[in-house]
């Protein structure tokens, strides 16, 4: 509160929301303090009436008014209609022990000499004087005499106070046939009488403030101010209240406020989750919302459910038996009292659980959306017994990699299980894998997992036959697997561009920063980051470094692997980028050129490519993630 005093009068708010606020005074003003509109100094609280009292300062000083609230004004602790008002005097809008929320009080500051005494009366003219004592002159004499004669009649004091009790009774009545029936707001009805909070009802009576903003519509404890209405008509929604149930509603104006009518508020019907989000028969299903209450009743799919327990705001159940297969997908309906909540849905079957392939068969590097429920951060992705990159997921859809595998058949269908949770999905979908038995085989790149020892966030990039490249490092990519998707994507182009006789070799370049580009070309196929190179410090299932390789040395490292696997796979020449490293990159690249026989107008065939012995696959790896 501010020390600060205003030389001219002042009125100070103690308490409340405006704690310390001044207004001051000034000769001739009239201040209305009230919560209302259009009061001059506004106190929001719910006793404090619209316009509860005027402070006004005249040629007699400044004093206050209570414009007839309900419960009162009090100054220093006295109860008053009317008071002359002094400095340090403080005005209170509740009674002293008042048991409600706080209220906000004012207090008056009134300096020594800012308000002039009121002038002393005019002294008494001489006809004044005459006036006053010609009464006293008449009573002497005779007059005085004749004026004792007369004696008025006794009067029993009873009598008395039964006319003047009478009186009061007759001015009382007739004060509040008045105010009931001519002056505060009447409420016949609401509509409808049962109502959900946030909906709109309406509200029919008569004398209402015309400004549909000058009423207070009173849920219980609870005030809102009507959007729209008119004198005999108001709309307004329901608010929120802390439970279902009967609530008085009244409407309040600044003459007062009318008798109230009950109103059935209830929670809006609402499911907002379902946990778990799939489950078999005689499973236990618990749904959070609000609005449930007795009487409450589920439906899964087309079969009700045994309801185990129910709180306003969690119901438990036991999922029912459905005829349909594991993975299919059901909605629940709630119902209480003729109301029922928007469908929500579940499945049929244990969490993680796999319910769709989209697309149901491909290649290897061919991107598969998993779509089921139960998934997290978490998710691994097997196909078969290979783990394949999983992109993006949430906890309804995965997009994950189709990983390479050693199967020589055109077709062989695959089963795909997803782990999460320490748990793993059963009777999931499976996905058709596919591959060309026949004809020239085309080094197609793909992004991969490391496997075994691998950290996490580290994704690589190779052939079928063994990974090439391991990126640690998002750049400028959402993650580590858009990246590897991206670089993946490059490569492919410029194998495309050998496949059709343009020579494609790969550089290390150092501006603007490390990165391997296509020699001759503009091309950036990858940006060599610190993050990258100090992941092969220790490699996945391979021994230290002793230190991480620069990231320009990782990527002459990088070209040298790329230009081989191309030239070799699409040509069939000699592994010479690699051929000044030693081993393992120098003997392992020999070994696959002698593996893979390229043959002039046939290529390599794609039978060797299934072939290819697993320990040359293990050299391959090693030459790719041991840095010399």
């Amino acid at each position: 509160m501010s020390d600060e005093v205003p030389e001219q009068p002042s009125v100070l708010v103690v308490g409340g929301m405006i704690d310390g606020h001044h207004v001051v005074l000034t000769p001739g003003l009239s201040l209305i303090v009230g919560s209302g509109r259009l009061a001059n100094l506004r106190l929001d609280h719910p006793d404090i009436e619209l316009a509860h009292i005027k402070i006004r300062w005249d040629e007699l000083g400044i004093s206050m008014v209570d414009n007839g609230s309900r419960r009162g004004t009090w100054v220093n602790g006295e109860p008053v209609e009317t008071a002359g008002l002094l400095d340090g005097d403080v005005i209170t809008f509740v009674p002293p022990k008042y048991d409600g929320p706080p209220a906000p009080k004012v207090k008056l500051r009134i300096p020594k000499g800012s308000v002039p005494d009121p002038p002393p009366p005019p002294p008494p003219s001489p006809e004044e004087i005459r006036a006053a004592a010609a009464p006293r002159a008449r009573a002497r004499g005779p007059a005085r005499r004749k004026a004792s004669a007369f004696r008025m009649p006794d009067v029993d004091p009873r009598q008395l106070a039964l006319v003047a009790f009478g009186l009061l009774a007759l001015l009382a009545l007739g004060w509040l046939l008045k105010y009931y029936f001519f002056t505060i707001p009447s409420l016949a009805s609401v509509q409808p009488a049962r109502a959900e909070m946030g909906q709109t009802v309406t509200l029919t009576g008569s004398r209402f403030a015309g400004d549909p903003m000058d009423n207070k519509v009173w849920f219980g404890s609870v005030a809102v101010v009507p959007a729209s209405g008119t004198r005999d008509r108001i709309e307004v929604k329901v608010p929120q209240l802390k439970a279902s149930g009967n609530v008085a509603v009244s409407v309040e104006t600044s003459v007062g406020r009318s008798r109230s009518v009950s109103l059935m508020a209830l929670a809006p019907l609402r499911v907002t989750a379902v946990e778990p989000s799939g489950a078999l028969a005689g499973d236990e299903v618990t749904l959070t919302g609000n609005g449930f209450g007795d009487g409450l009743t589920l439906t899964v799919g087309s079969q009700a459910a045994t309801v185990v327990n129910t709180e306003p705001q969690a119901v438990r159940f036991q999922m029912p038996k459905l005829e349909a297969a594991v993975g299919s997908r059901h909605t629940i309906v709630a119902t209480v009292g003729g109301r029922s909540s928007a469908p929500v849905s579940i499945y049929l079957g244990r969490l993680p659980l796999v319910a769709a392939l989209e697309p149901p068969r491909g290649v290897a590097g061919d991107l598969v959306r998993v779509k089921g429920a139960g998934f997290d951060a978490s998710t691994a992705v097997v196909f078969e017994k290979e783990p394949a990159l999983v992109v993006a997921g949430s906890a309804y859809e995965l997009v994950v990699v189709v990983p390479a595998m050693p199967h020589s058949q055109p077709e062989v269908t695959l089963p795909v299980v997803v782990h999460a949770g320490g748990k793993s999905s059963v009777d999931g979908s499976r996905f058709t894998l596919q591959r060309l038995v026949e004809g020239a085989w085309v080094p197609r790149f793909l992004a991969g997992v490391p496997g075994e020892g691998a950290l996490p966030g580290q994704v690589t990039v190779g052939t079928e036959l063994a990974p090439v490249l391991m990126l640690s490092w998002k750049g400028d990519s959402r993650s580590v697997g858009e990246r590897a998707l991206a670089v993946a994507k490059d490569l492919n182009a410029a194998v495309d561009r050998a496949r059709v006789g343009k020579a494609v070799a790969f550089e290390a370049r150092e501006d603007p920063e490390p990165c391997v580009g296509i020699v001759g070309a503009p091309d950036r196929i990858v940006r060599v980051y610190p993050q990258d190179a100090a992941a092969y410090e220790t490699p996945p299932g391979f021994p230290g470094r002793g230190a991480p390789p620069t990231p320009m040395v990782l990527a002459r490292h990088w070209a040298a692997l790329l230009t081989d696997t191309v030239v070799i796979g699409t040509g069939g020449g000699q592994p010479k980028a690699t051929a000044d490293y030693g081993p393992p990159a120098t003997a392992a690249f020999v070994q696959l050129r002698a593996a893979l026989p390229w043959q002039y107008g046939s290529g390599v065939s794609s039978a060797r490519i299934v072939a290819v012995p697993a320990d040359l696959r293990r050299r391959l790896r090693e030459a790719a993630f041991r840095v010399p």
